[in-house]
């Protein structure tokens, strides 16, 4: 198949674009980062091939809709940061926010737009979202049924979803994928930051640490779109984490045990409210995210518990 991904140079659209073409799968990436010259690369015998969008507006790009059989939209601000650095320092200031919405909302419509526009439509298009759209609960199971949220994340999870959502009134198969907040990866996210106090022997649980940690593996995650796609009967939310769920507590002792370091200091919650302000959420939020939709597919998962992704990551590392 011919796919299109929208933002496919960030950790999760790079990890997905090596599964898909291991896959046999032909990929045109869409990114600030890609090249103008449309007609020559589309034309290329490249894979992946990379074309040059803002993620706002209409361009030459559009052609690429034409030739694919699916679209992806991983399009969208990082909002916790790129690295480590900009997790530290990016606040969410109302600016901040106003570019995190409005890069995904632009470029949601946009993709719907040029589809709108091509006389030959995608079968499949992936939205993708996020599991702030629940909110945050101590206790509460976030299965696909679950109310969405009253926070900033909640609201912003919600219109980014819904800027796609006419797709399916053009009989398009529309998938929302609403992904664990902490993607095991060391190659970006929020993950390497959550390891750094353990390598300095420091590690602990987060905040009181009685709060739901909502996790997947890079490997799981890019696996579990790559088979939703093949899924004909898929449509709608479907929650990417891992089956098995994990408080704070739990995750810093299989951090501590995996790394063989200490894991009984806790960082205070009025420590990163102060650090981070209302950015803490990030980090604080409770959210038992269940794969319900995913696991009743039969998705097979090669990391189900923390303590096999975490090995697995760090073991590859060294």
């Amino acid at each position: 198949m011919k796919i299109t991904i929208a933002g496919g140079t960030g950790f999760i659209g790079t990890g997905l674009t090596d599964l898909l073409i291991q896959n046999e799968h032909e990929i045109i990436i869409l990114s600030r980062r890609g090249s103008q010259d449309y007609k020559t690369r589309l034309n290329s015998k490249e894979n992946p091939i990379s074309l040059y969008w803002d993620g706002e507006n209409l361009d030459e790009w559009v052609s690429a809709i034409e030739l694919s059989d699916v679209v992806i939209n991983l399009a969208g601000e990082n909002i916790g940061g790129k690295n480590i650095l900009e997790v530290a320092t990016k606040r969410w200031t109302p600016e901040r926010k106003e570019t995190l919405r409005r890069s995904r909302i632009a470029s949601g419509k946009a993709l719907m737009e040029a589809i709108k526009a091509s006389s030959s439509k995608p079968k499949v298009f992936i939205q993708a979202s996020a599991v702030g759209y629940y909110g945050s609960h101590l206790t509460r199971e976030m299965d696909e049924d679950a109310p969405p949220g009253n926070d900033f994340l909640a609201s912003l999870c919600v219109e980014w979803e819904h800027s796609t959502a006419e797709l399916e009134e053009m009989g398009i198969r529309r998938l929302i994928t609403r992904i664990a907040g902490v993607v095991m990866s060391l190659k970006g996210g929020s993950f390497p930051f959550i390891l750094l106090p353990y390598r300095f022997f420091l590690g602990g649980p987060l905040g009181t640490g009685r709060q739901w940690v909502s996790w997947i593996h890079i490997q799981d995650l890019v696996r579990a779109i790559a088979f939703l796609i093949e899924q004909p009967s898929a449509n709608g939310p479907f929650n990417l984490c891992a089956p098995q769920a994990i408080t704070s507590q739990e995750l810093s002792k299989v951090i501590g045990k995996v790394m063989n370091r200490p894991s009984f200091f806790p960082t205070p919650e009025f420590f990163f409210r102060l650090a981070f302000g209302e950015k803490a959420d990030l980090l604080l939020a409770s959210q038992k995210q269940i794969p319900k939709r995913l696991l009743a597919l039969g998705f097979e998962y090669e990391y189900p518990t923390a303590e096999s992704a975490i090995q697995n990551l760090l073991r590859s590392a060294t």
